[in-house]
């Protein structure tokens, strides 16, 4: 057994250290040892913040990222060739919605014809790399492969929102 203020060693009999004069365990004096509050250590505080901040950093980025006009016209194609209409109308500008047709609505029509020529047809489709002919304004080509090697080429303008592209013209 050892002395609970200095450590020096004591037979189990002891009531008393003689090093220090502290009662002991067989004098009646039973030392209750008082657990310290759990604190984190200055490494843990730092990795902490370290991973805190990195979080802040990827949000951040993630919000401000910018997609690529080919990226939006790859979805946007693929949505249309899906038939979901109302997925590639979020693709749409609103200048582009208002100069569609009344009535009845190019996106199914255009869907349809889509749709027509990558499952009926056969056709495989690759999308180009854009050009910028102005500043907020881009252009993406759609090239369809048929299976007997006949090419056709779908122009597709894009118009720069806030920080998205969106669909703002399709040549047929």
């Amino acid at each position: 057994m050892k002395c609970v203020k200095c450590g020096a060693e004591l037979r189990s009999e002891q009531k008393v250290c003689i090093v220090c004069g502290t009662r002991t365990a067989a004098d009646g004096h039973f030392h209750v040892e008082k657990k310290e509050p759990w604190k984190p250590t200055r490494n843990m505080i730092y990795a902490a913040s370290g991973v805190g901040l990195l979080l802040i950093i990827m949000l951040v980025c993630h919000i401000f990222r910018t997609i690529p006009p080919d990226v939006v016209t790859k979805e946007w194609f693929s949505a249309m060739a899906q038939r979901s209409c109302q997925k590639a109308s979020s693709y749409h500008t609103d200048d582009y919605n208002s100069r569609m047709e009344p009535g009845i609505s190019d996106t199914f029509a255009m869907s349809d014809s889509i749709f027509d020529k990558i499952h009926n047809d056969g056709a495989k489709y690759t999308v180009g790399e854009p050009t910028y002919p102005s500043p907020g304004r881009a252009s993406v080509t759609v090239t369809l492969k048929y299976p007997d090697d006949h090419i056709y080429e779908i122009p597709i303008e894009l118009a720069k929102s806030g920080r998205r592209w969106l669909i703002d013209g399709v040549s047929r």
